[in-house]
């Protein structure tokens, strides 16, 4: 009954978002600032349904869902008209579906693998609509907007579970690392915008919420590479562009690198104090061994949300020895490019290596571009972003699940968006009438008889 009347209200959202989105540029730039609040509260506020559901099922993908973000993409989509120009990330994106799907071809059951392929559909969507929204006055402002207060809206609870008691805090995320690598996105974006000029509270919301969120996932991973991911942002926006405003700016983050470095500190030290000695046993080690393993006997890849299972079934979890414990042998190998290549294969693996670099190569060209324009900090923002996740995917497999595909897919969609303003902009500048010359004042004048 649930299933039914929550498809009822997607099905109804469609309609509803489709008008909101043809109304007046003030109701469109709540729609926009949507797309970015919405991965960090949807499993909150269950705002998704399962069409099909697989809820036992020991993979990360556990149903074919569908989410009023979802339908809110769909109707940007109706209601906003294409740009020339600006596919090459999305025909990368559409190698790493296709490739990754082949893999599909060797899995068992196939439906398992199918419901990846459905997620990264969706995740597609999103790009594609980011991508048209972000290339509009204000468009992308409103996004990083959104997801500045979707931080925020996980630093509340983070602050809640840590006056709890509990060490490692999680927000409404489930778990410290997801929330961890989620945060990446919108501490980075959000110091992007207030050094593109953006005055507003909510960047600055999005910095204050983002920092406390890393702090208290008391992870090392998150914590470092958040840390070094603002630094690194910060110098080279001033090597781009340096101003006195970004100078405050600065000033401002390092002192509140300052204020939260003893915090996190003592987070990380109340978590190794109260974690057991696991002796000689290198769990870490022991996923990576089995992946290596199970990748080395499938080179084209199990399929798609199918490590657990055939970890366990093909052995590969106990010659590697990894603990015969629940959390152990449900979990994944905590490595993104392990995980991907042992289930799609060498294909999936390089499609998605290729998207990655494809997106930095793209927002880099883009923040150096001349003039060097506001759109340009949002651009360098992203690469650094992207940046981190891609070395924080060294030591976390969680960028498969959806939440952190929603906030990749709008990181990309704002690098293509702002490229197809970039050159929209340049076309727009190429076709202006060029002035007459000013006659010379000595020959404009006539000659005294």
């Amino acid at each position: 009954m649930m299933r039914i009347i929550g498809l009822a209200v997607f099905a109804f959202s469609l309609p509803l978002f489709y008008a909101l989105m043809n109304g007046s540029p003030a109701i469109r730039r709540y729609g926009w600032f949507a797309i970015g609040l919405a991965p960090f509260i949807i499993g909150y506020a269950h705002l998704e349904v399962s069409i099909v559901s697989w809820a036992f099922w020991p993979g990360y993908v556990k149903g074919m869902i569908v989410s009023l973000l979802d339908s809110l993409a769909i109707a940007i989509l109706l209601t906003t008209r294409s740009a020339p120009g600006g596919k090459l990330l999305l025909w990368a994106y559409l190698g790493y579906f296709i490739c990754s799907g082949v893999a599909s071809l060797f899995a068992t059951p196939a439906m398992a693998s199918f419901l990846f392929s459905w997620q990264l559909a969706r995740a597609m969507l999103v790009f594609a609509a980011v991508t048209r929204v972000a290339r509009l006055p204000d468009g992308a402002r409103q996004i990083i907007g959104g997801l500045s207060a979707g931080v925020a809206f996980q630093a509340v609870f983070s602050i809640i579970q840590r006056l709890q008691g509990v060490t490692q805090a999680s927000g409404t995320m489930g778990h410290q690392n997801l929330l961890g690598l989620a945060t990446h996105f919108a501490l980075l974006l959000s110091l992007a915008s207030m050094l593109a000029g953006d005055r507003r509270w909510l960047p600055k919301i999005g910095v204050i919420g983002g920092g406390i969120a890393v702090i208290l996932t008391g992870s090392r991973a998150t914590t470092g590479l958040a840390g070094a991911g603002l630094v690194v942002l910060v110098i080279l926006s001033l090597l781009r562009h340096r101003t006195a405003f970004k100078m405050r700016v600065a000033g401002i983050g390092l002192a509140v690198l300052l204020a939260g470095a003893p915090i996190a500190y003592l987070t990380l030290e109340h978590r190794f104090a109260t974690q057991s000695d696991a002796g000689d046993y290198d769990e870490r080690k022991a996923f990576e061994t089995a992946a290596r393993a199970m990748w080395t006997d499938h080179p084209m890849g199990v399929g798609a949300n199918q490590y657990v299972v055939k970890a366990n079934t093909g052995g590969y979890s106990t010659r590697a020895g990894v603990a015969w414990v629940s959390s152990s042998r449900n979990a994944n190998v905590h490595n993104t490019y392990l995980l991907i290549g042992a289930e799609t294969g060498y294909l999936g693996l390089v499609s998605f290596i290729l998207l990655f670099a494809l997106a930095i190569v793209s927002a880099l060209r883009l923040a150096w571009a001349r003039p060097r324009g506001p759109s340009g900090e949002i651009a360098l923002g992203a690469a650094v972003t992207l940046i981190v996740v891609a070395l924080h995917c060294l030591y976390e497999w969680v960028f498969v699940t959806w939440i952190i595909q929603y906030l990749f897919a709008i990181t990309l969609g704002l690098v293509a968006g702002l490229g197809v303003e970039r050159r929209a902009m340049l076309r727009s500048r190429a076709k202006r009438p060029i002035a007459p010359p000013l006659p010379d004042a000595a020959t404009a004048l006539p000659h005294p008889a």
